[in-house]
């Protein structure tokens, strides 16, 4: 069955015929919605061990097969295992995803035994037995098996496909594998990786935009980690088959993977960093609230949506601009009717605090020039381009642009019609595409959001009909199935690179839709073409939370749905969920109805400007676990399960979210409803609104009217805040840190600062200044630090709210008495409302001890 649902298409463009639509309607719709089962039957299991050899960071094993397999120790909890099947290992290794390929090796040992060879770190123990070839993980202190195969590794010669089984605990549960269109809990499920075009999708829809081939498993409260670095179409069964097993597979290529040991999933998710790469700060504005749609033009139209974004009091950083701002749809182009004066209209916007962020596709319109037609020298961007196209010029005469084995270019369709594509594994094509941006840097655009990266193509987005496209690849010549999967990382590191030359000392922006492991390097992501339904909505959260398990820390979605009418209800309800997202974004199609706070009445609008306005007082607290995210590979936006590692209830979990280590939200989900079910772990909890108390470790029934999300922090926290702004940088205070103390009677924060814009955190440009609470026997104190390091933030008034405050008759400051004053009066001194005590100084860059009487 033919389902019709709205897609990406151009409509009334002159260039494109009715047919043309249909046909990227019918074809965006063909692509595969299923995932491919790991089948290992009639493949060819790895010989016995014939031999093996030892070097100074492993082992390698000789199959009597002529399979190898080497097995590297790069840390004391991470094994790389590198088999090549029915042959040798080849000389060349090399990976896009893999950011560090020295390691200082651990001390290890090898012990053979008559039926196994046991290499032992200070934390694993890696045991392979000789026949049949099993490979199994051992916890080096306890002995106990972690991980384990269930069939030697195995091959199909004439395909090429490679396959590992492992043993399914009877309480084993999976996590991970990027972008899915699936509950948090993968146990039971099957999934593809496929970079895939697929608009509208559902529960179930696999593959989707992105593949990160990396999953944690978790059995009785310890978890570990394996990551399979191949790039081929890969499969992985998490126990949908009846055999009692866990597999994974690629059509192509190495069985390459790397174990990683807990038992912390943290543990797990910073060596995971390690080996792909860390999340750059990106620039704080990028915190903001951003606004876009398929599309905003001509300029006027545009400016007229910030102004009503400040006529509306709503708070504003980003404006998007998708395809109608270009010329033609040709990339690095700008439109002369629509948008004259790029330079100017970046510049008005910038003067409401507002930055331009633009689609960048990979598609390159194929465009012969007229002859005798040339380019400009200067600003080529500006152009009329109709007799000529520049970028399609430059990339064609240096041959940058992907071709079949044949020799003839691979001509595929997007929004400008024929369309040709780069080969960003070829570095001077990278680089290349990165200075092309000059385009946009030049006029003042702020980003880069990439799209259509899978790469999409109309005629066949399945990527079927390409597999004969070829690779430059380091000089290796490798064939498309193995690179589809990193076009669009490549992509995003040509364009960071690109943004880095250009603009040095500036954090590059750039937003990504397909992307492989190793993506955080170089972008953010946000989930795609999602619909305007509850259902998505719900489905938001346990793809944030994957996401974020699969070492993307900065993620979000399209707020309201992408595809088909929302409503005040629904629009209200996505808000309280995405104003805790580190990518907050409000898009829609171009046929949707207008998803802008105000469209949907006062009523609705004022809540979704509450929750703007408190993001914005919460970015101090954001942005605090952006950067712990950036130095740890934690991500900001957590299922339960990862800062309740141990706790049973919270493994399938995904109807609620953690931002950070402490606070908690439980979105309302469905039309109507003003109660919700919460889960609480251990401790107490305080309801961020009224200060209500609850005992953990039990579900609670949770009052959610229309305007209020369930919202609570853990006893033992300490919530930095900021004040109420239009957009990020207006204001540098005042600065509130809300205390919530636990029941050991001690509350520590550390609190991170930069200028948010440049590269200065990398040297040292930064603050930290550690905020601690203690109860003592007088009343309590608190303690805030010297602040280390250079950046200064400027002249600001420190508040500090206390929750359960022990009854105070004075409060010294570095031991002079501070005056009592009225609730809510802005001079120095405390007040006391309710169970709360609100101190408040001037911040003068030094060592402050507040005591409580």
């Amino acid at each position: 069955m033919l389902l019709v649902m709205p897609v990406r298409s151009p409509f009334s463009r002159k260039e494109h015929s009715l047919q043309h639509v249909l046909r990227s309607l019918c074809t965006a719709l063909l692509v595969s919605s299923a995932a491919s089962a790991v089948d290992l039957n009639g493949l060819t299991a790895i010989g016995p061990l014939a031999s093996y050899t030892k070097s100074a960071d492993g082992i390698t094993i000789t199959c009597a097969d002529q399979s190898q397999v080497r097995f590297q120790v790069l840390a004391a909890d991470l094994i790389r295992v590198r088999a090549s099947l029915g042959h040798g290992l080849p000389a060349r290794d090399h990976s896009w995803a893999i950011a560090k390929t020295s390691w200082d090796v651990p001390r290890w040992i090898l012990q053979e035994e008559p039926n196994d060879l046991v290499l032992t770190t200070d934390e694993l123990e890696l045991v392979v037995h000789r026949s049949p070839v099993l490979v199994e993980f051992r916890d080096a202190a306890t002995h106990h098996v972690i991980n384990s195969d269930a069939r030697p590794m195995a091959y199909d010669p004439k395909s090429g496909t490679v396959a590992a089984a492992k043993k399914l605990g009877l309480e084993e549960h999976f996590y991970g594998l990027g972008e899915k269109a699936a509950r948090l809990d993968k146990r039971r499920g099957q999934f593809t990786m496929w970079n895939s075009d697929t608009p509208g999708y559902h529960e179930g829809t696999d593959p989707i935009y992105q593949d990160i081939p990396f999953y944690l498993g978790w059995q009785d409260g310890v978890a570990y980690g394996i990551f399979l670095d191949n790039s081929f179409r890969t499969n992985f069964d998490f126990g949908a088959n009846l055999d009692g097993y866990t597999a994974f597979s690629a059509e192509g290529g190495e069985m390459n993977y790397y174990f990683f040991w807990g038992p912390s999933i943290k543990k797990i998710l910073g060596r995971y960093a390690d080996l792909t790469g860390r999340m750059p700060m990106p620039p704080k504005w990028a915190l903001g609230n951003q606004q876009s749609r398929w599309s905003y033009f001509p300029d006027t139209l545009a400016e007229q949506i910030v102004s009503r974004y400040r006529a509306e009091d709503l708070p504003l950083d980003v404006l998007h601009l998708d395809i109608h701002y270009m010329n033609g749809y040709r990339v690095f182009t700008w439109s002369p009717q629509r948008f004259p004066d790029p330079s100017g209209f970046t510049a008005k916007l910038r003067k409401e605090g507002v930055k331009v962020v633009v689609i960048v596709d990979p598609g390159v319109k194929y465009q012969s020039p007229v002859p005798g037609a040339t380019d400009p020298t200067s600003n080529p961007e500006l152009a009329p381009q109709d007799q000529s196209y520049y970028i399609f010029n430059q990339g064609l005469a240096n041959d940058y642009f992907l071709k079949r084995k044949n020799g003839q270019l691979w001509i595929g369709e997007v929004w400008p019609g024929k369309a040709v594509f780069t080969d960003y594994t070829m570095e001077a094509a990278a680089t290349w595409w990165g200075d092309a941006l000059r385009a946009y840097t030049d006029h003042g655009v702020a980003g880069i959001w990439n799209d259509m990266n899978e790469p999409s193509d109309f005629i066949d987005q399945t990527g079927k009909t390409q597999m004969d496209i070829i690779t430059y690849d380091g000089g290796a010549y490798t064939p498309y199935a193995e690179n589809r999967n990193v076009f669009a990382l490549n992509m995003a590191r040509a364009t960071y690179e690109g943004l880095m030359r250009l603009r040095p000392d500036q954090r590059p922006y750039i937003i990504t839709r397909a992307a492989y492991a190793g993506i955080q390097r170089y972008s953010t992501m946000w989930t795609g073409d999602n619909t305007a339904t509850w259902d998505t909505l719900a489905l938001s959260i346990p793809m944030y939370e994957t996401l974020g398990l699969s070492g993307e820390p900065f993620v979000g979605g399209d707020i309201g749905g992408f595809i088909g009418r929302t409503n005040g209800e629904l629009m209200s309800r996505w808000y309280e969920l995405g104003f805790l997202t580190p990518f907050c974004r409000n898009h829609a199609e171009i046929t949707a109805y207008d998803h802008e706070p105000w469209r949907f009445g006062s009523y609705y609008e004022g809540i979704i400007r509450k929750y703007l306005k408190l993001r914005y007082r919460l970015l101090p607290f954001l942005y605090n676990e952006l950067e712990e995210a950036h130095r740890t590979g934690v991500p900001i936006f957590r299922p339960l399960l990862l800062n309740y590692q141990n706790d049973y209830n919270t493994i399938s979990i995904d109807d609620e979210f953690m931002v950070g280590a402490d606070l908690l939200a439980a979105p309302v989900l469905r039309p109507a409803e003003t109660r919700r079910l919460v889960y609480l772990p251990e401790g107490t909890w305080f309801d961020f609104w009224t200060g209500g108390q609850f005992k953990g470790g039990t579900t609670i029934q949770a009052d959610a009217p229309l305007e209020t999300i369930p919202l609570f922090v853990h006893a033992g926290a300490i919530i930095p805040m900021g004040p109420e702004m239009n957009y990020v940088g207006e204001k540098t205070g005042p600065l509130t840190f809300n205390i919530y103390p636990g029941a050991q009677g001690r509350v520590d924060l550390s609190l991170y600062e930069d200028d948010g814009v440049s590269q200065g955190y990398l040297n040292g440009t930064v603050r930290r200044t550690t905020v601690s609470y203690q109860a003592t026997a007088a009343g309590a104190e608190i303690h805030v630090s010297a602040p280390a390091g250079s950046y200064q933030p400027g002249r600001r008034t420190l508040i500090f709210s206390v929750r359960l405050a022990p009854a105070a008759k004075e409060v010294l400051l570095d031991g002079h008495p501070l005056p009592s004053v009225r609730s809510g009066q802005t001079a120095p001194g405390w007040s006391k409302s309710g169970d709360s005590l609100c101190i408040q100084f001037d911040d003068n860059g030094q060592e402050r001890i507040v005591q409580i009487r």
